[in-house]
């Protein structure tokens, strides 16, 4: 069934829910790209800023942090340009940077969870227009040819529940994708802030008398 036949099927509410596949595939793929280039705090990065702090070298830890990206480097390269401060100074400067990178990873998911909660609601409403347009149609058949066949209301029906279908159908796409970016963004989130205690935990060894 081309595009062009399923949007005439499911009737004028079909469009809304065209626009919500759009921009549902559309925040997939600008969030796909996006997770994609951030730095997860592994093992390996861990262990390579451990080693350049364990050396003295927070000049080069500092350049090697701003090549990367998300906010696991960004709190890692806040605290070390902060490090000559005082424990407070330092843990406020780290707080600042997550609440700025937080924004950055939940965007566009309210736009997902919108979809979620709303494609169903259209999909029936397209159904339900449809299937008064159909009981329409029989009625007045029926008033002109009391013995008229009517058995092609069930095709009618059929065709106003792709509106339901498509609209569920949305719903779960979108429910995933939004389900999959937000885990992907507490897990950054998470990092950033086993990171951050780390460095204000060394930060405090270091300062100590």
């Amino acid at each position: 069934m081309s595009l062009s036949a399923l949007l005439h099927q499911g009737g004028v509410f079909m469009f809304p829910l065209l626009l919500g596949s759009i921009l549902t595939v559309a925040i997939c793929i600008e969030r796909g790209f996006y997770f994609a280039h951030l730095e997860r705090g592994g093992v390996a990065f861990l262990a390579r800023l451990q080693d350049l702090l364990n050396k003295g070298n927070r000049a080069g830890a500092i350049e090697w942090l701003s090549g990367l990206q998300g906010p696991v480097p960004g709190t890692a390269l806040t605290a070390l340009q902060n490090w000559t401060a005082n424990r407070q100074t330092l843990e406020d400067a780290v707080v600042a940077r997550s609440r700025v990178e937080s924004p950055r990873l939940y965007r566009y998911l309210n736009v997902l969870e919108t979809t979620v909660t709303a494609s169903p609601l259209i999909g029936l409403l397209g159904t339900i227009t449809g299937m008064m347009g159909v009981f329409r149609a029989v009625s007045a058949k029926m008033a002109n040819t009391p013995n008229a066949d009517t058995s092609h209301i069930l095709a009618g029906i059929g065709e106003a529940l792709v509106a339901t279908a498509t609209g569920i159908l949305l719903a779960v796409v979108a429910l995933l994708a939004h389900n999959f970016f937000q885990s992907l963004a507490e897990s950054q989130l998470e990092a950033s802030e086993r990171v951050g205690d780390q460095l204000l935990m060394a930060h405090s060894q270091e300062t100590q008398p």
